[in-house]
């Protein structure tokens, strides 16, 4: 939680706080599960203070003590300093002062980290002399990422998408995790179709305006303001992604370093779907960032390579197509919400 406030910066609104900070505590050191007991009970004990003579004492407590701490420091000595109340409040402290100056947020519990992309122009697609390039990847052209955007921290998880089944949604499907684990790691074999299927829960769940990123969003968030072959530089090595069978499996997402915009695994790890249909050249494509929704419907359109892929296949500009119905052990998908004022 503590790396998590120094790194990420925000969420959007200060009560989602909360929530988030019992999914990082399972997600980060599963023995601190008692913790996540204890935000409930303080989330209880708060709503009997409030409005009493007690908050405003405990308040100027915490805000005193505040003035001579960092946010790095809330969490590190709130659980040794603090009983769980004011650890609660200060979540709330912590969380007003972060929602002004982040970019990251969280709708729910179970939901996705977001992350917020500016707007913004790109070349879109690979250079004629970029090595390994396939004819499918041109010609250049530049688009026009009109507004912000949301895009997920990590590729969605077996966690995000068990949620999903235990909520009702994502059909009942409990994908096969090939015996490398669930948790954290990748949901893998998943559809275009179970990708839908799960965007459509997280619509309902949230009332907000999820869905897969267009390609050309994709490409754009993948690079991250940068024109060389990956957003790190030309080269690439198994200490900056998952791929080539290295390892053989999946890797916990976030394994890697993210990229400029924040974003983990866009290279790597698992195939990633999204929006589009299939096209074989870009020719006639969209130049405002949307999704292109016309061509081959029966085939998607799958982005980032793969735990399996060779390194040239991981490159930004680099595209594969398969079946909407297929399911396969590489195959996974992120997701990206539309921001409404």
């Amino acid at each position: 939680a503590r790396a998590y406030i120094e790194e990420y910066g925000g969420v959007e609104g200060a009560g989602v706080w909360v929530n988030l900070a019992e999914s990082l505590l399972q997600e980060l050191d599963k023995e601190t599960r008692e913790a996540v007991q204890k935000m409930q009970e303080a989330r209880e004990a708060w709503e009997k203070v409030k409005g009493t003579q007690s908050e405003s004492v405990l308040t100027a407590y915490i805000a005193q003590w505040k003035r001579k701490a960092e946010a790095r420091e809330f969490v590190d000595e709130a659980r040794v300093r603090l009983d769980a109340l004011a650890r609660v409040r200060i979540a709330y402290e912590v969380a007003e002062e972060l929602k002004r100056r982040g970019s990251r947020f969280l709708d729910c519990s179970e939901c996705p980290q977001m992350v917020v992309i500016p707007a913004g122009n790109f070349l879109m697609g690979a250079a004629e002399s970029e090595e390994g390039r396939y004819e499918d990847e041109g010609p250049q052209h530049w688009v026009t990422i009109p507004a912000p955007f949301a895009v997920g921290a990590y590729e969605v998880t077996f966690e995000e998408w068990d949620a999903c089944v235990a909520g009702g949604g994502c059909g009942g499907y409990r994908p096969n995790d090939n015996g490398w684990g669930r948790g954290w790691r990748p949901v893998i074999h998943v559809s275009w179709n179970d990708a839908q299927a799960y965007v459509k829960w997280l619509r309902g769940k949230t009332g907000k305006e999820y869905r897969l990123l267009s390609e050309a969003e994709w490409e754009y968030a993948a690079r991250a303001g940068a024109t060389t072959w990956y957003s790190f530089g030309d080269q690439i090595t198994p200490s900056d992604a998952n791929y080539g069978k290295n390892i053989g499996k999946t890797q916990p997402v976030g394994s890697y370093r993210a990229n400029g915009f924040g974003l983990y695994d866009m290279h790597g790890n698992v195939w990633e779907w999204v929006q589009d249909c299939w096209n074989d050249s870009y020719r006639g494509a969209p130049n405002n960032g949307e999704a292109w929704e016309t061509g081959d419907v029966s085939w998607g359109v799958l982005r980032g390579g793969s735990w399996y892929d060779s390194s040239w296949i991981l490159r930004s500009a680099n595209r594969s197509r398969y079946l909407t119905g297929d399911r396969i052990n590489s195959y996974g998908f992120r997701v990206a919400r539309t921001l409404t004022p």
